[in-house]
């Protein structure tokens, strides 16, 4: 049994969050720490306001050091006003910047999910994930 306990972090969206390409829109992203024996994974899941379709959750998941650089990324877009990326072996991600809030385009192709969200709720984001980040970095206790 792990000594850290499990910890889940909701950051609150607004009204103009929506994940595609199902148009879900979303209540909450949950981030929780994925990890296993193999490797730690940082897990966003949507809140949807509606699921009919009942497509599950998951919007990605991102080693330890991808979910850093991933919030570090968002901070960027925030501040310099511009498009920024997070690309690994693992994780093709962009931030994409616009005047009236952010897309984030999570893979490529077929796999492609993208997330409108606003400007505070992107902070908020970036808060939760760094966070998880953090504590998932932690060192585990003797």
């Amino acid at each position: 049994m792990s000594a850290k306990s499990k910890l889940v972090i909701n950051v609150e969206v607004d009204d103009r969050t929506v994940l595609f390409p199902d148009g879900k829109f979303l209540s909450h992203i949950a981030l929780h720490d994925e990890s296993n024996s193999n490797e730690e994974l940082l897990r966003l899941e949507g809140v949807f306001l509606f699921n009919e379709s009942r497509l599950e959750p998951e919007i990605v998941s991102l080693p330890v050091e991808d979910a850093r650089e991933f919030g570090r990324s968002i901070l960027d877009a925030v501040f310099q006003g511009r498009t920024q990326h997070v690309l690994s072996e693992r994780s093709k991600i962009a931030v994409v910047f616009n005047p009236n809030g952010f897309v984030l385009r999570f893979g490529e192709g077929n796999a492609l999910r993208e997330l409108f969200i606003g400007s505070p709720a992107i902070v908020r984001l970036a808060q939760g994930v760094l966070r998880m980040a953090d504590r998932m970095s932690a060192l585990h206790p003797h």
